[in-house]
């Protein structure tokens, strides 16, 4: 057996390895809470997104353990709380609220197993269910069209250039069911990946629902469902359509149209309403049928030069709409009853909007209230501003707009029933968001604050930043037998730290720093990241951290990623250089440094070429070589990088330009060059290259594995030693132009373990490096997603997921017979989502959700009763969404959040795991 598979082997090897079994009573502690203050963080509660139900505003929210769930609030700070953790961590689980069915609310949420899918929950904390894994996997759907009608649920769905699916439900999982593909089954064809189709109802005529698609051309269809029962009721001219929707692809016409139909849910009321829409200048209206779809009459004259919808809207039978330059048009259906109303304010979204039978327009200087006529149409004064949404509620309206800073106002209707609510808020539009709740509002400011409003006053109820922020940590490495991390301390900034798993042994080694820093990397006996502007360089004392900036830097840069150590030299992938007319050459380039100023340079321009500024301020804009990721492998780094002639390669640097190169052209197929500016120096050809893409590159041995693509075997598995000759595909597992595609590659020995799709299905592979030697470990029947490989002495542990157990904790030892799912720890389809493994000695260490105590702290051996939680940091259902962890001083040092602290940096002893 090859050395790299021979787990003895590796072991009389006398690698210092451990092998741990958790102690009893061993417990996580805090090392010590670096920041008590606030951070700023946006934790932006979306009212906006909620449906309401029973007196309860059903939302998206995120809280700092968590990322965007499912809340709800009764209107109280004790009726406000969380109800899910779809997606354990600070992932987006989702929350937004699609509608209400047979007393179940109806949501979009993410599981991190099954992609964005539709949920339904019954209002209780844990009471969610996966209504079904409608595109199975992880790729998810879109979502558009939601209607009920004769008791049952009917909704269509779309993933990204994929045919529409026009679903029922009777609101079960069990009780969900494909109806028809529109193209196989409807005949409507043509769908791409800009193409798009929108549900919007039940027609008029009561016989099917209303579906506008975008194929080959705009049109507009019912069906109800059948090949037989599908009718065109028009299709527009190409000719029709504005600059606007040129230009985003008709999605101008589809909003114009959407909201022509009304609501998303159209009831068995709304159905009986005519539609309206435009074609052009061209009104059209449709009783549902072909032969009731016809031509009101051409609005030229009636409006001005843009048939470009502000606001659209069908009240009582009534087509109301306000275009680009702010006419507001009114029509019956007929010639003689469609006319103009008023010229209204047509900046910050004139908004349309009814209170009981009367009919409004919200404009940023006033309320126009509509006549039969326009001599009964009259405006009075409302508190000027921008009007970011307008909200109906029972006999009043309810407006967020902006004028330097935020503010709500309400209406009844009459300036005598006009009021300004105290709204004390940032001076920024963004940080507003606003949604119905009971006879007022829900809104949010600020990022973080959720307020109640209605006529008896506004009332915060929840502040989802707490008062004690935490400090991260942002980025952690081991460096000797201490930890460097670097943590935000607040307003000040961030600092670099250093820590022996003690608060007596942490203190900070640098003074403080913007709040954002890139990627800790340790070159030698030193570690860098990077800020704005500058290089940092630490050898782990205070006195050695200094930062400095490079010859020519802006105060502006983006560091790609490190791209590898050649000696005590750090290289990466940077960009310092920014002009402000020709921007360039500040791309992203290879640079590299050996901690002081002078000896940190870009190494050479690998892309020199330049194209056009579009509606930049840059006359033209240099085009990066984006190197990176990338491996060190002796003396030189590997890294793959686009010099656009060939396309993105494989390339190896020593530090220097002589000697930077590229290793091979594995892909030498050419294309034509859409990307440089062909007026400007220098030159591009009209063709330049594909590219093979190299990617997951690992150093085994002397060799350094990758993934690339050379144009005719798809994406497979090479090898290199560095040099052309030594640079060759190891297998092509999918024979001809699939791909395998193989992923987590990760070093054993000289050799490799990885997943791949060989045809039959995804698989846990190894190779040595030849064609021979590469075979398939197991073939992981059943499972799927597999994720996260990572070797810990002579195991190799993974996550996985399979419908029975979801996504769980996996081991092999290299066999067939080896490999198995360790423990399912969330008993059923639910899977504990194991994450951020790391191997300590011979076992795991990874956060994991049992259902019960949240995302928490976890340790495994391989077998289930070695599979063990250590505490519950953050108490009860709440997750501490502790990692990644790195092992220093004999502690396992990590980010973790009790709902106490903040996020900071907890520790468990080495010495609470025992042999």
């Amino acid at each position: 057996m090859p050395r790299y598979l021979s787990w003895r082997s590796i072991v009389s090897a006398g690698l210092f390895v451990f092998s741990w079994a958790l102690a009893a009573g061993a417990q996580p502690h805090l090392v010590t809470d670096l920041n008590q203050g606030r951070v700023a963080a946006n934790l932006q509660p979306l009212p906006s997104a909620g449906i309401e139900q029973d007196g309860v505003l059903y939302f998206p929210g995120q809280d700092p353990q968590h990322g965007y769930e499912l809340w709800r609030s009764d209107g109280t700070a004790e009726g406000t709380y969380r109800l899910a953790d779809l997606c354990p961590g600070s992932c987006w689980g989702g929350g937004q609220g699609i509608g209400v069915f047979n007393g179940f609310l109806y949501f979009l949420g993410n599981d991190r197993e099954h992609g964005v899918e539709i949920w339904r929950t019954d209002g209780t904390v844990g009471g969610e269910e996966l209504l079904g894994d409608l595109c199975p996997g992880e790729c998810g759907i879109g979502l558009s069209g939601w209607v009920e009608r004769d008791g049952a649920l009917w909704f269509l769905t779309q993933g990204f250039g994929e045919t529409p699916i026009l679903w029922t439900s009777d609101g079960s999982p069990a009780g969900t069911r494909q109806v028809a593909n529109l193209c196989t089954d409807l005949g409507i064809c043509g769908f791409v990946d800009y193409s798009y189709a929108f549900l919007a109802g039940p027609d008029p005529s009561g016989q099917g629902f209303v579906l506008w698609t975008s194929t080959d051309a705009l049109s507009l269809y019912r069906t109800d469902g059948t090949a037989a029962g599908t009718e065109l009721l028009h299709r527009f001219t190409a000719s029709f359509l504005s600059p606007q929707d040129s230009k985003n692809g008709g999605k101008g016409s589809l909003e114009s149209l959407k909201a022509a139909l009304g609501p998303t849910a159209r009831t068995a009321v709304e159905a009986t309403e005519p539609l309206f829409f435009l074609e052009g200048f061209d009104l059209w209206t449709s009783d549902g049928t072909p032969a009731g779809t016809r031509l009101v009459r051409n609005v030229e004259g009636l409006i001005g030069t843009s048939s470009y919808l502000q606001s659209t809207r069908v009240i009582d039978g009534i087509w109301y709409a306000i275009f680009d330059y702010g006419d507001w048009l009114r029509s019956d259906g007929t010639a003689e009853g469609t006319f103009p109303l008023a010229h209204v304010d047509s900046q910050f979204r004139p908004t349309l909007a009814r209170i009981g039978d009367a009919v409004y327009v919200v404009t940023v200087h006033g309320v126009w209230r509509a006549g039969a006529t326009p001599e009964t149409t009259v405006r009075f004064d409302g508190p000027v501003g921008d009007v970011l949404a307008v909200i109906e509620r029972p006999g009043r309206l309810y407006v967020m707009g902006w004028n330097q800073a935020g503010f709500v106002w309400s209406t009844d209707g009459t300036p005598a029933g006009t009021r300004r609510h105290h709204l004390d808020g940032p001076p920024n539009p963004d940080q507003y968001e606003i949604g119905g709740f009971g006879d007022g509002v829900m809104v949010s400011v600020g990022y973080r604050e959720l307020w109640r409003i209605d006529q008896r006053g506004a009332e915060r109820v929840r502040d989802f930043q707490p008062s004690n922020g935490g400090s991260g940590p942002v980025d952690q490495i081991s460096f000797g037998r201490r930890l460097l991390f670097i943590s935000n301390l607040g307003e000040r900034g961030a600092k670099l730290f250093s820590t022996d798993g003690t608060a007596a042994g942490t203190a900070a080694i640098s003074p403080y720093f913007g709040s954002q820093a890139y990627r800790l990397t340790r070159a030698g006996d030193r570690a860098f990241f990077t800020t704005f502007g500058r290089v940092w360089t630490s050898d782990g004392t205070a006195a050695g951290t200094r930062s400095f900036r490079p010859a020519y830097s802006s105060s502006s840069h983006e560091l790609i990623s490190p791209i590898g150590v050649v000696g005590d030299r750090f290289v990466f992938g940077a960009n310092f250089k920014q002009y402000p007319l020709r921007c360039e050459p500040g791309d992203t380039e290879p640079w590299v440094s050996d901690g002081t100023q002078r000896g940190t340079k870009q190494i050479l321009n690998l892309n020199p070429f330049v194209q056009p500024g579009g509606g930049s301020q840059c006359e033209t804009v240099a085009v990066s070589s984006s190197p990176g990721p990338g491996v060190s492998l002796g003396s030189f780094a590997l890294f793959a990088a686009d010099d656009l002639l060939h396309g993105r390669e494989l390339f190896a640097t020593d530090g220097t330009k002589e000697g930077t190169r590229r290793v091979a052209d594995l892909n030498p197929k050419l294309m034509p060059n859409t990307i440089t500016d062909p007026t400007s120096p220098p030159h591009a050809p009209d063709l330049v290259g594909v590219g093979s893409n190299p990617s997951d590159l690992v150093r085994a041995g002397s060799r350094a594995f990758f993934v690339a693509d050379d144009g005719t075997t798809g994406r497979e598995l090479w090898v290199t030693n560095g040099t052309r000759r030594g640079t060759r595909r190891v297998a092509d597992l999918v024979p001809g132009p699939g791909s395998s595609t193989p992923r987590n590659l990760v070093a054993v020995g000289d050799g490799i373990y990885f997943f791949a799709a060989d045809g039959a299905g995804e698989g846990l592979y190894k190779s040595d490096g030849t064609q021979a030697g590469t075979v398939r470990v197991s073939d992981l029947a059943g499972v799927s997603q597999a994720r996260e490989l990572t070797v810990a002495r002579g195991s190799l542990f993974f996550v996985a997921f399979r419908p029975s157990t979801g996504t769980e904790l996996w081991v092999s030892r290299g066999t067939a017979a080896s490999t198995r799912e360790v423990t399912d720890l969330r008993p059923g389809p639910r899977g504990s989502l194991p994450q951020n493994l790391k191997a300590v000695g011979a076992r795991v260490v990874f956060a994991a959700e049992d259902g019960t105590s949240g995302l928490e702290p976890w340790s495994s051996d391989g077998t289930a009763e070695g599979t063990l939680r250590w505490g519950d940091i953050a108490p009860g259902s709440a997750a501490s969404s502790p990692g990644p962890f790195s092992v220093a001083s004999g502690q396992i040092l990590f980010g973790a959040d009790d709902g106490e602290h903040g996020r900071e940096l907890w520790a468990i002893p080495v010495a609470n795991l025992v042999d």
